[in-house]
């Protein structure tokens, strides 16, 4: 009986240890259930928050593509008017450069007696395009020499002081440059080639390049351009 007892005893011993370890095992799991609840309860604070910045920063993104396709738009528009300007300042400068041209020319054939003078020459008389246009043909030109040949912006016949006829070959422009020298030598040449009288290669304007070969090729200074 006293050892029925005694092994009840430490029975409701053992079940008292086991209990004991049952709620320590149950306090523990409530600390670990409190702290994975609290640490649910950050994740989602962090993922609300990490939300409300994900929506600022989709708006700010609307706003700069919205501002992005302002400005191309705005870009776009100014090209456009950039092209417009640039395409009427070249139509202004060409318009200019052929007035300024005509003006040189007129003046020029306004003085001609003024370049025969200078270079002591009498009775000049303009040499006009249909009879270029027959040197032209009698010199079988190509077409494109023959062009700027009949193109010339002054030509006229005059005589020396020994009654001598001398062709003068002008070439006209605001600024003188290379290529005025060159086509005043050419087209002397060329109406001597084809008359066999002398010729003078002559270049007019207002002004003219630095640095300029003018081998065989009188300046005249236009007055008044």
């Amino acid at each position: 009986m006293r050892e029925t007892a005694a092994e009840h005893t430490r029975q409701i011993s053992e079940l008292r240890e086991t209990a004991a370890e049952h709620t320590r095992q149950i306090s523990e799991l409530r600390e670990t259930a409190a702290e994975h609840t609290r640490q649910i309860s950050e994740l989602r604070e962090t993922a609300a928050e990490h939300t409300r910045q994900l929506e600022a920063l989709t708006v700010q993104v609307k706003e700069l593509r919205e501002t992005a396709e302002e400005n191309t738009r705005q870009l776009v528009e100014l090209r456009r008017v950039t092209e417009l300007q640039t395409a009427r300042m070249n139509r202004m400068e060409s318009d200019i450069s052929k007035v300024k041209g005509l003006t040189a020319q007129l003046l020029a054939e306004r003085t001609i007696a003024g370049i025969a003078d200078e270079l002591d020459l009498f009775n000049s008389v303009q040499v006009p395009a249909a009879e270029l246009a027959q040197f032209a043909r009698q010199l079988q030109l190509d077409r494109p020499t023959r062009r700027s040949f009949i193109n010339a912006d002054l030509v006229f016949l005059a005589q020396d002081t020994h009654d001598t006829p001398i062709y003068c070959a002008v070439e006209v422009s605001w600024t003188v440059g290379s290529w005025d020298l060159q086509r005043a030598r050419r087209n002397a040449e060329l109406l001597q080639q084809a008359t066999g009288i002398a010729a003078q290669a002559v270049a007019a304007g207002d002004r003219c390049e630095d640095s300029l070969d003018w081998d065989g090729v009188v300046w005249f200074q236009l007055e008044d351009l």
